[in-house]
């Protein structure tokens, strides 16, 4: 639930939880910190992990399909095949579990010449934003990225 986080320059543990949209005195807990400490660049603290709540899990019944599931979460069909690993044409079996994006939740394929500004103004954030919700962000053409639309929880 919770991730290492390296501190930018130029920021403070407001402005971080700002960008967390979370309060800060949380952000201090989590640190055992007090809201008057300065942090350093590079320093390491702990924040919430996003990606933890942005999937749910569920089981397939016989004879669904991933488009008649996807409809059912309002996820496409293609989008369900990508994050599950499988083609959009291949047979899913009952009892199967399928990762489905949380409502709110975006993902996104990379794409050859993708930049990561490119992808923050594709999902309307801060290339900051999405770096703390994407572990490891290398953008070579087809990783996936996912981003939860800030009016969500």
């Amino acid at each position: 639930m919770y991730k290492v986080y390296k501190v930018l320059p130029g920021e403070e543990l407001q402005s971080i939880a700002d960008k967390l949209d979370m309060e800060m005195q949380v952000l201090c807990e989590l640190n055992g910190l007090m809201e008057d400490t300065e942090v350093r660049a590079g320093e390491s603290i702990v924040v919430p992990n996003y990606q933890a709540n942005m999937f749910q899990t569920y089981r397939v019944k016989s004879g669904e399909s991933l488009y008649e599931i996807g409809k059912r979460y309002d996820v496409s069909a293609n989008d369900l095949a990508l994050l599950n690993g499988i083609d959009v044409e291949d047979y899913i079996y009952p009892n199967q579990e399928l990762m489905i994006p949380r409502k709110g939740v975006i993902i996104y394929l990379t794409k050859e010449g993708d930049t990561l500004m490119d992808v923050a103004r594709r999902f309307k954030t801060s290339p900051e934003r999405l770096q703390m919700e994407n572990q490891n962000i290398y953008l070579l053409p087809e990783q996936l990225l996912v981003f939860k639309e800030e009016n969500f929880i």
